[in-house]
């Protein structure tokens, strides 16, 4: 007898994407600074909403405001982003 699974065969996920890589990557740095009760669930939830080309704009607005500021400023000025623009 066979499965289930042996009956019907599933697309791949592609694990690596580039919408995954981005929100991993605004995580990964702002959890480096932040290391208490840090909501990197909620900050993966609202990025996921957002489209492809708002996303690159954040993250390249987030790395200008890194070489600029340091992660402090860019920090800053992410979280005042989510506050505001995506939460509409």
């Amino acid at each position: 007898m066979q499965g289930i699974g042996e009956i019907i065969k599933l697309p791949e996920v592609k694990k690596g994407s580039e919408r995954a890589e981005l929100i991993s990557f605004f995580v990964d740095t702002l959890r480096n600074k932040n290391n208490k009760k840090f909501p990197a669930r909620m900050i993966a939830i609202k990025l996921s909403h957002l489209s492809m080309e708002d996303l690159r704009h954040t993250i390249s607005i987030f790395k200008d405001n890194l070489n600029r500021k340091g992660l402090n400023g860019a920090s800053k000025e992410f979280w005042w982003s989510i506050k505001f623009n995506i939460n509409k």
